[in-house]
């Protein structure tokens, strides 16, 4: 992207470990032959079910947009409140970068708690709502969302989808998880190269420094803009 910038991610952040190599090595631990894994909020394509092809799990993806159909998987496009599969017929269900746009927690909890087998996990990485992204984009009304995502990260409009927070910390995720029969197994504050100033040197290079007091202070670990998650159904 320029000399700053390439600069400023090989010297900070080249073998830092992106949240989303954290889910997908999870992922990649547990998927196995006789499971059946569900990606809610899959997107057009499934492009992270399509890394669990070779896992010999039964693959299911499910999403509001328009779905592309894949080999090796179901995709069926669905709310997350009202998915068309059977009781308990699940093992694992994950998302990533999804529950930020969930406008009702209530209704998605409960059916990942339907379709979930007893002692199934639902794993999900997510924004924090108290990253300086979130607070922003909290405070800008959702029809300017993707204008700006285009100017600062150069991603296509079809991809930029409004966004809620209402299960976005701990207290938020707490609350749902046990009324709707899970518990805990793994909660984690994690940081990232700022992204949204990517194409822009000298403020991805200032956010850098934000970012990495914030990665490396516990006391501001509260202020890390993903949250990894485990829960499991009781």
């Amino acid at each position: 992207m320029g000399g700053l910038t390439d600069w400023t991610y090989k010297r900070f952040w080249a073998h830092v470990e992106h949240p989303y190599r954290r889910l997908r090595r999870r992922l990649l631990e547990l998927a196995g032959p006789g499971l059946t894994i569900l990606d809610a909020g899959c997107g057009h394509t499934a492009p992270n079910l399509q890394e669990l092809r070779d896992s010999g799990a039964t693959l299911i993806g499910v999403d509001l947009v328009h779905l592309e159909p894949q080999p090796g998987m179901e995709l069926i496009e669905a709310d997350l409140g009202r998915i068309p599969l059977p009781d308990a017929s699940v093992d694992l269900i994950y998302s990533r970068s999804v529950m930020e746009h969930v406008v009702d927690p209530d209704a998605v909890y409960g059916e990942a708690a339907r379709l979930l087998k007893p002692g199934g996990r639902w794993i999900f990485l997510t924004a924090n709502r108290w990253d300086y992204v979130s607070i922003v984009s909290r405070l800008t009304p959702n029809r300017f969302h993707a204008g700006i995502v285009r100017r600062f990260e150069g991603r296509d409009e079809i991809d930029v989808f409004p966004t809620a927070y209402r299960t976005n910390d701990r207290s938020q995720i707490a609350h749902y998880a046990a009324a709707h029969g899970f518990r805990i197994d793994a909660f984690e504050r994690h940081g990232q190269y700022p992204a949204m100033f990517y194409r822009v040197g000298p403020l991805f290079l200032l956010a850098t420094f934000f970012e990495k007091a914030v990665i490396k202070l516990p006391f501001l670990a509260g202020l890390r803009g993903w949250l990894y998650v485990e829960l499991v159904k009781r």
